[in-house]
Order: C-alpha cells, then structure tokens, then sequence
C-alpha cells in the first residue's frame, strides 16, 4: 500500500506545474499548439485533440464550471454539479475547437507574468492581430504548488464572467435543466 501511495505522489508531482515553470511550460505548449495549427490546417478538430492534451493537466475545468455559475453551482446535488461540469468543458473545447478556424498564423508570445498574491498568478501573452498587439491573460490559482488555469481574459474579456452572465439568464429564465440540455447539444464533431 506505501508503494502504491508514493508512485501516485510521485506521478502527481510529476504532472504538477510549479510557479517557476509556468512561463517556459505556456510558453512550449503555445509554440506545439501553433506548430500543430499550421500542420493540421486542414484537420482543425485533429489539432484541437492535440491542444487539449497539451493543456488539460493545468486547466481547471471543475473551477471553472463552479465559478461560471458562481453562487448557483453549490445549490446543485453532487450528480448535477458532476453533469453540468462535464458539459460545460465539453462545451469549452467546442468553442475552442470552432474558433480554430479564425487562425491565420499568428504567434503567440509570452509577455510577463505577475504573481498578483501567493494564490494567483497572471501570464500576459500577445498576438499580433492584423498588425495591431492584443493580450490574452492567464489567471493561475494555487492548488498545493500546483499551478492550473481557472479563468483566460481574451482581449480583455473573461471566459468565466461572459459564461457566468449567459448561464445566469439562462437559469434565471429557463432554470437549470434547460442550461445543462444546452450545453449538452453542443457536441464536438
């Protein structure tokens, strides 16, 4: 049992993400992400695949579901908090996955990150968009050393408050069954 409780600890340290990495470990994965672009220009569902095997260890899907229903997501029972989770990433990696097709290759560079308290850290990068410099921002929590995304400001605007204010009209109009059948027809083809 001592064996199998250290192997686990090792392999989950071994996925872990320290502060001191992050900018270099964004920054490779943004430059296989864009390599995977320009291979795959005619495949962006193969390349999206890629992409999110590059990024799932330091995304934090759950915190993200939870935080773009904010006060709501604690009034679900345990099995629609795990439903709604696993729809809103699938959810996710469709829009990802269709805004793929926006891709003209650009490049993505990591700017500077800023360690805003000892709980949260944001990377600034910027892509060149029709000669003009837009930022994307990544905001880190700290879970146990372990670095993971919970939110991404593109040009300014947040993914978790532009879902929060969709899902909450949603659920204010049409109530939770009703969010989680929409989330749930947006299929990844």
């Amino acid at each position: 049992m001592k064996k199998i409780f250290l192997i686990l600890t090792l392999f989950l340290n071994a996925l872990a993400l320290p502060l001191n990495e992050i900018a270099t470990t964004m920054q490779t994965n943004i430059d296989k992400s864009l390599k995977l672009l320009q291979n795959n220009k005619e495949d962006k569902k193969q390349a999206a695949d890629e992409i999110f095997k590059l990024f799932n260890n330091i995304i934090d899907y759950k915190l993200m579901a939870q935080l773009s229903l904010s006060q709501n997501y604690s009034k679900l029972s345990p099995e629609e908090q795990e439903k709604f989770t696993l729809a809103f990433e699938s959810s996710l990696k469709k829009s990802f996955t269709d805004k793929l097709n926006l891709y003209k290759d650009q490049i993505l560079k990591v700017k500077n990150g800023e360690l805003k308290n000892e709980k949260r850290y944001f990377l600034t990068t910027s892509m060149i968009v029709q000669g003009e410099e837009k930022n994307i921002i990544f905001k880190f929590y700290n879970n146990n050393n372990n670095w993971l995304i919970y939110d991404v400001d593109v040009l300014g605007v947040s993914i978790v408050q532009t879902y929060r204010s969709q899902f909450g009209d949603i659920l204010a109009n049409q109530g939770f069954d009703s969010l989680l059948e929409k989330l749930e027809n947006i299929v990844i083809e």
